[in-house]
């Protein structure tokens, strides 16, 4: 047994998505929007963030109200129709979401630069 490490098995980061830009490849997302409709019984919940509707899959111990903002990560599943499995679930309602929206855009527009000028600063 000597010389045998365990493998550990690391999850995909998820990755911060709209609804309406999950692509085929996604398969854990970051999801921020405003809870429309909730199915205690089923323990499923809609989230509406402006670019589509998505089906959240979730714990009957964390079911949000309608009209809470939350940040939901989770799996994409795909059957039928596409839902997510959530892991988390963050009530978002006190977050500065325009704020939010900025940095990400700025994350967007400078990250692939800085990580050229380190590609190129490596070699």
């Amino acid at each position: 047994m000597e010389g045998l490490q365990p493998q550990i098995r690391r999850r995909k980061p998820a990755v911060e998505r709209k609804i309406g830009e999950i692509t085929e490849g996604d398969t854990r997302v970051a999801l921020i929007g405003k809870v429309i409709k909730v199915n205690k019984l089923d323990y499923l919940f809609w989230l509406d963030d402006g670019t589509g509707v998505a089906v959240i899959e979730t714990e009957e111990n964390v079911l949000p109200k309608v009209g809470q903002t939350v940040r939901v990560i989770g799996r994409v599943i795909r059957n039928e129709e596409m839902h997510i499995y959530a892991e988390v679930v963050q009530d978002f309602s006190d977050a500065d979401l325009e704020s939010l929206e900025e940095i990400q855009e700025l994350e967007r527009r400078i990250l692939p630069k800085v990580e050229n000028a380190l590609v190129w600063w490596s070699e």
